[in-house]
């Protein structure tokens, strides 16, 4: 029994050359099995550094095999595999492509009764599932070794469902070994974090439209959004949106996590900014935009007017009065966005009662659940405009905010100073936070077309070089069908599925239904084809059989060698 067995691998197995996902697999698979055998017939004792080599040795290699996996995965059940949102509650630094492998490690360890970074309370308790796991795995690889023999080329039920059950335990195993070693966000965390990304979507898309940033950058993702989009937020955060993260009504242990730490600072700098007007806004943020290595003062000096002598400056600080600083309320319709911004801050600041209702109005404007802000956000400039229509703005004296600086060049620099100060902070505590919701925000506001996931099995079995497949996609679209002309011989030395060498002995064989040349082994199928009236059935490859032959056209005998 040993010897057939022995023969047909050695006759069946696929070439080294082939770079199909299965055939890569075998010879990955063969490689893992041949460490593990060397590692148990090695004794420790004796010979420590080989033990040691071999045990990194096996590390590569398991971490390949498990990387090959998840390509299968991907490849054959790509709709049907287990959902992962729960990486959300993870730290950003431990969800890599590393982490199945150290799941798998640490299942071992379970299954065998060390308890390296969990409770041993807790262990026994995940033993039975890390033990279905492992056993899982064992049968997806034999399953899968199994195929690799028989055809690399298709993927049968068995493997299928091997593979989602491999799938689901992996998952189940991660969530519950995670949620022991570390530390996982609450639900309000997390709500938290959506809110912030929704205040920098918001911030982003006013961006584009003042012209701050470009459609470009954010497809490109640049470096120096990482700075630039935080700062722009504290503005909109503080100024457009006051009920949002940057709640300043709240006290600071309510306010969320990013911001609560600089409560006091936000609350000066938004009593700057309340003062400044419209062109001295517009320069802070184009300020602010700029790269860490520019001076800011060029864009924030374009905004101040001719210096005056001392006399002058003296008589222009007794006689300011606050109400030179807020722009006039237009009644058309093209007022400006900032005017009314700073307008609607000057009159919130002024008056707590307006405050805490023009907090109601946002309220009822903004979306009640995070998806809908995301996607069918509110636009501020008709809220703040609805405010005003709403309500009479009350121009009250307040104190001259800026008598405090030298000079408005000052307060302004000590603004873009403060608002800087916070932003880039924040990239040093919360760098892990912010990154997922900088990548939250590029993939919302992304020009780019997403590729579609909810891809059919059909199409994943697809392939881009198949004349049979390509007049698929020509008759969806009412295209005219191009019937499939063959491959000449001297077109190809190797077969176009395992990219095995023609030879004497290896001859060359046309698939009938794509015209592509191939190996015996590879198109050891026949088939009925309806474009060939003769009944008889003839050659096909090992694609077009599963894909394109309708079951009751396939002959079951699986060799096509009595064909010519």
């Amino acid at each position: 029994m040993m010897l057939p067995s022995l023969v047909r691998r050695w006759l069946h197995r696929p070439k080294k050359s082939d770079p199909r996902p299965l055939a890569k697999f075998f010879y990955i698979d063969e490689e893992v099995n041949a460490i593990v055998n060397e590692l148990q017939c090695l004794d420790v004792r004796k010979d420590p550094q080989n033990y040691l080599v071999l045990l990194s040795q096996l590390h590569n290699s398991q971490e390949r095999m498990l990387t090959l996996l998840e390509q299968i995965l991907e490849q054959c059940v790509p709709t049907k595999r287990r959902q992962r949102d729960y990486h959300l509650k993870f730290p950003d630094d431990l969800v890599n492509d590393t982490m199945t492998a150290h799941l798998l490690f640490a299942a071992e360890l379970i299954v065998g009764g060390t308890y390296v970074e969990v409770e041993e309370a807790d262990g026994v308790l995940l033993r039975p599932l890390a033990q279905k796991l492992l056993r899982s795995l064992e049968d997806l690889r034999r399953i899968l070794r199994e195929q690799s023999l028989e055809d690399p080329g298709i993927y049968p039920e068995a493997a299928h469902g091997a593979l989602l059950e491999y799938d689901n335990l992996c998952a189940e195993f991660e969530f519950r070994y995670m949620s022991l070693v570390v530390s996982v966000k609450t639900p309000e965390e997390i709500y938290e974090q959506q809110e912030i990304a929704v205040l920098f979507c918001e911030t982003v898309s006013r961006a584009l439209q003042q012209g701050y940033l470009t459609q470009e950058m954010i497809d490109d993702c640049e470096p120096e959004l990482m700075i630039s989009i935080p700062r722009l937020a504290i503005i909109s955060g503080l100024l457009i949106f006051p009920d949002g993260p940057l709640n300043l009504q709240k006290r600071a242990e309510e306010m969320c996590e990013l911001f609560s730490p600089f409560y006091g600072l936000l609350k000066k700098i938004r009593e700057l900014l309340c003062i400044l007007t419209e062109k001295e806004l517009h320069s802070l943020e184009r300020a602010l935009c700029s790269a860490s290595s520019e001076d800011p003062s060029v864009h924030l000096s374009s905004c101040l007017p001719p210096p005056m002598d001392s006399n002058s400056l003296h008589l222009n600080r007794q006689t300011r009065h606050p109400e030179a600083a807020i722009p006039t309320v237009q009644s058309t319709t093209n007022r400006g966005f900032l005017q009314v911004t700073s307008e609607t801050c000057n009159m919130t600041t002024c008056n707590p009662e307006i405050s805490s209702q023009s907090m109601v109005v946002n309220s009822e404007a903004s979306s009640t659940s995070q998806e809908n802000k995301l996607h069918n956000a509110p636009n501020p400039l008709e809220i703040l405009r609805n405010m005003h229509m709403r309500y009479s703005i009350r121009k009250t004296g307040f104190k001259d905010v800026r008598s405090r600086y030298r000079s408005d060049s000052d307060m302004l620099h000590r603004l873009f100073v403060c608002i800087a100060g916070v932003a880039d902070q924040l990239q040093t505590n919360f760098a892990s936070d912010l990154r997922v919701i900088l990548k939250t925000v590029f993939e919302a506001v992304s020009s780019r077309q997403q590729q579609d996931t909810e891809r059919t099995a059909e199409d994943a079995s697809r392939l881009p070089d198949c004349s049979v497949c390509q007049n698929l996609e020509q008759q969806a679209s009412r295209a005219p069908l191009v019937t499939p002309e063959w491959v000449p011989d001297s077109a190809s030395t190797q077969c176009m599925s395992c990219c095995a060498q023609f030879t004497l002995l290896r001859r060359r064989h046309h698939c009938r239904s794509c015209g592509k040349i191939f190996c015996s082994r590879c198109s050891g199928y026949s088939s009925s084809l309806p474009h060939i009236h003769n009944s008889q059935p003839v050659r096909v490859c090992s694609h077009c059989y599963h894909v394109h032959c309708s079951p009751q056209d396939r002959i079951t005998e699986g060799t096509a060698q009595h064909l010519y």
